[in-house]
């Protein structure tokens, strides 16, 4: 496990941490010879082993302890170390495990890595009385910089832990992704489908590569292929692997598809997606089911493409599973789309936090959106060239004064509906759907919005493109699209005209970028006041901000797409002026891991929600309560390789899945799914789900579910 390129304290963290495994009632669990589950405890014992024997700092040795404590669990707050009856606090030597010492010291020294090691116990409660005195005057002295450099140890070992258990070998680097056939793809498509703006924009980006700088941000309007220029950007880094990632499920398997294509014939370079609900083939041979598993779940493949939300947890996270992945940040290129969806509560956080990572990993970040955050960093530089919104006419925003009317809006965009392709965007579900039944008999309508399963808001993406396009091309009739904001970032739709309700003005933009996306006769985009009721408590006081610079823009004029840049970074500078902050300043200080993660899950997890299976056919709830049965009835099966099973069955049904409030699901008919605690499904047929407009936030909208008719 102990790589040549560890560091001395990385080193010593990994020859010690296993070393209690030595104790003969460990080597009866492995063999087999006990099932008592105390037997395998080894973490502490081995911490104090590695306590004295490390030369590195008061510091050092206090994180690798905290490291090789926690490295079959999650990491507690880091003064839990001094606390009394645990770690090396007070009256740890009642520690029951330190009965065992004499028992592995005997053994280990038997084996020839630690033949040398000190073993005077004696010894051990006098360095651990030092190091208990030291860091008591730590205590509110941590910083950012401290936060990285204990992720960095505790993330080696348990990467190198895992890797080595499952492949039985150590971990060597990947070679460097070749750009063959990504240059190829970009050949072949700008012959098939020229755009003398796109390719511009590309060469421009590519102008300014510079392998010696590390931070950057790709700030362009929307349809100008930010993807595939960050990604050739990425690439010419040389760098072990890409991280690429995305704020939505439903974006992340379109980009994961078209990267996958380009590296189609060229087994050699691994692209995987990993989000909540990517599963593994059923048919993977055992002995690579792990492997795979692990490689997918821990960002080693070369080009990797998860969600905003994995990288953010990676980063900041306490948890095993999320600093696994956080030790592959290493000499690596992480691309952000859609940069604007870091919350922005700690997003000044995450920015100081990547700094850090890309100094002390030789870690690439850019960040991409066309509605850039001000990043109040001079380590971030531009690689497009602002002025391709000046050059901008695609599209202008228009103030609609529906005078609190909603019929005088309901008429506007049957107006438009009727002769050209329609997109609107409200603010609720609610409303989407009541808009969605009121247009649906007398246009080609759809709707597209967050109570849908991911394969039906696929297939509605896939239904609308096909739909303007035969538009286009063959005279069918225009299409009409009812979206919640699920439609604004990274999907690839291209309107003729807009509505939206009022809402923030990064929000506008993002929809204005479905309005005349490729470059053709110039459309508007409709903003209107809001009629959802909703809107100022769902954007809360980012919209306040965002109302008072629309009280003197688009209240007063129309916009053009060109003069967009400006109110977008007067918008984004009044939120880091009024609402922006290093949100976990006080935790990094006091080094509080638990916390952190408790504060980040908190900003990041709605607890008013509860996920709900859609049952797609007959009897397909039973079919899965019977292969958990299966799994956990199979005595023959590793229980390592069960737990994994059981895992990717439970992706497999939250493809399924759709997060809905504990209000509305108390409106449904659920049943419970054996096997599992706290998983509900609403029975197949039920018509409460409906496949053109998902789950119904009103009992009472009028619709039959024609799905089953």
């Amino acid at each position: 496990m102990i790589s040549c390129e560890s560091d001395e304290i990385c080193k010593q963290i990994k020859l010690f941490h296993d070393i209690a495994k030595l104790k003969n009632d460990f080597q009866k669990y492995i063999r087999g010879e006990s099932e008592n589950g105390l037997y395998k405890n080894h973490s502490l014992l081995s911490a104090y082993f590695f306590l004295l024997n490390s030369v590195a700092s008061e510091l050092e040795t206090a994180f690798g302890f905290l490291s090789i404590v926690s490295h079959h669990g999650d990491v507690e707050n880091f003064n839990e170390l001094i606390s009394s009856n645990k770690n090396f606090g007070r009256y740890f030597e009642l520690s029951n495990e330190l009965k065992f010492w004499d028992e592995v010291a005997k053994n280990a020294k038997n084996l020839e890595i630690y033949s040398e090691i000190k073993t005077d116990k004696t010894k051990l409660l006098e360095r651990a009385k030092e190091l208990y005195m030291h860091t008591l005057r730590l205590k509110n002295k941590f910083d950012y910089n401290n936060f990285i450099e204990f992720k960095r140890l505790y993330s080696s070992l348990i990467y190198a832990d895992k890797f080595e258990a499952i492949f039985s070998e150590k971990q060597s680097g990947l070679a460097p992704i070749k750009t063959q056939e990504f240059d190829l793809y970009m050949s072949q498509l700008e012959s098939a489908k020229p755009n003398k703006k796109r390719s511009e924009f590309r060469e421009f980006v590519m102008s300014n590569f510079d392998i010696n700088h590390k931070l950057f941000t790709l700030t362009a309007p929307t349809g100008y292929g930010k993807t595939l220029t960050a990604l050739n950007f990425a690439l010419k880094f040389n760098k072990e692997r890409i991280i690429y990632a995305l704020p939505f499920t439903s974006i992340i398997d379109q980009t994961h598809d078209v990267i996958s294509e380009i590296y189609k014939d060229n087994d050699d370079v691994l692209i995987y997606k990993a989000h909540h609900k990517t599963v593994i083939d059923e048919n993977t041979p055992e002995d690579r089911y792990s492997k795979i598993k692990f490689l997918m779940e821990s960002f080693s493949a070369n080009i990797n493409v998860t969600t905003l939300y994995q990288l953010i947890f990676a980063i900041f996270g306490n948890k095993n599973r999320d600093n696994v992945k956080f030790n592959q940040l290493k000499n690596s290129v992480v691309i952000i789309d859609e940069a604007q969806a870091i919350p922005y509560k700690f997003r000044a956080d995450f920015i100081k936090l990547c700094e850090i990572i890309s100094k002390k990993f030789d870690t690439v970040f850019i960040f991409m959106s066309a509605t850039m955050p001000i990043m109040h960093s001079e380590n971030f530089r531009e690689i497009s060239n602002l002025k391709y919104f000046k050059n901008q006419n695609r599209y202008v925003l228009k103030w609609l004064d529906i005078e609190q009317n909603e019929e005088n809006l309901i008429e506007q965009i049957s107006q438009s509906a009727s002769e050209k392709n329609t997109l609107v965007v409200v603010n609720t579900i609610r409303k989407a759907q009541e808009l969605f039944l009121r247009f649906r008999d007398g246009f080609c309508c759809f709707c597209l919005n967050g109570y849908m399963y991911d394969k039906h808001k696929q297939d509605t993406i896939k239904s609308v493109k096909e739909a303007i396009n035969l538009n286009k091309t063959a005279g069918e009739k225009p299409v009409l699209l009812i979206s919640t904001q699920s439609i604004e970032a990274g999907v690839d739709l291209d309107f003729d005209v807009g509505f939206r309700e009022i809402s923030p003005i990064s929000s506008i933009v993002q929809t204005a970028g479905r309005i005349n996306r490729n470059f053709g006769t110039q459309g508007t985009l409709y903003v209107f006041e809001d009629i959802c009721g909703y809107s100022d408590p769902i954007y809360g006081d980012v919209k306040l901000i965002s109302d008072n610079i629309l009280q003197k823009t688009l209240l007063q004029k129309c916009i053009e797409e060109e003069e967009i840049l400006e109110i977008i970074n007067q918008f984004f500078a009044d939120i880091s002026t009024h609402l922006e902050g290093y949100l976990l300043h006080k935790e990094m200080k006091e080094l509080v891991f638990f916390d952190i993660n408790k504060v980040i899950d908190e900003v990041m997890n709605d607890e008013y929600k509860v996920l709900v299976v859609i049952e797609p056919k007959t009897g397909f709830a039973k079919e899965f309560e019977s292969e958990i049965l299966a799994i956990r009835q199979n005595e023959n099966m590793d229980k390592f390789k069960a737990k994994d099973m059981l895992k990717n069955t439970i992706k497999k049904i939250s493809k399924f899945g759709v997060n809905v409030s504990i209000k509305d699901s108390q409106n449904l008919t659920l049943k419970p799914i054996l096997g599992l605690k706290d998983v509900y499904y609403l029975p197949f047929g039920d018509t409460m789900y409906n496949d053109s407009f998902g789950l119904k936030k009103d009992v009472n909208l009028d619709a039959l579910n024609e799905a089953f008719t």
